[in-house]
Parts: structure tokens; sequence; C-alpha cells
């Protein structure tokens, strides 16, 4: 056995293992992209840049403070930890 193919065996045997592992809903969970067009009353706050935490914190306190009436908080890059805010005025 050469060691190209020692390599691909050892790679399929790990994909395996992993494919294996993974819970279903993580599996089944379709990739989100960004958002082409918002919802309809919806516009993306240009200022907020930051975490999931942050996008809910800012979200609330924005309701609170009466600068919008609602918000939702989405991932534009699929392994990002970055939130954009969009929120309805």
């Amino acid at each position: 056995m050469t060691r190209t193919m020692r390599r691909a065996l050892h790679g399929a045997v790990l994909a395996a293992a992993l494919a294996a592992t993974a819970p279903p809903a993580f599996a089944a969970t379709p990739v989100q992209q960004p958002l082409s067009k918002p919802p309809v009353g919806y516009v993306l706050e240009e200022s907020f840049h930051g975490t999931a935490a942050a996008c809910q914190t800012t979200g609330r306190a924005g309701i609170a403070q009466n600068t919008w009436t609602a918000y939702f908080c989405h991932q534009a890059l699929p392994f990002s930890p970055f939130q954009q805010l969009y929120v309805k005025k």
C-alpha cells in the first residue's frame, strides 16, 4: 500500500467517523445565507457590529428606548460569530 493510498484511507475513515457522530439536528441544519432582501418593514441597522449576545441586547434596548418597534438578528456568514441587526421603525 502506497503512502497516498494510506492517507486517502485514513481520511475516509475519519470522515465516516465524523459523519456517524454528528447529531441529526446539526446535519439537517441549512446553511444561513446573507439576506438579499429583508422582510417588509425591516431595515439593516448599519451602526451595529457585534456578536449574537450583543445583537440581542442592542435589539431589546432599542425597543425599551422606543427607537424601533421590533428587531431580529441574522448571522450573515455561516461560520462567523458576528450578527446583523435588522429593525422595524
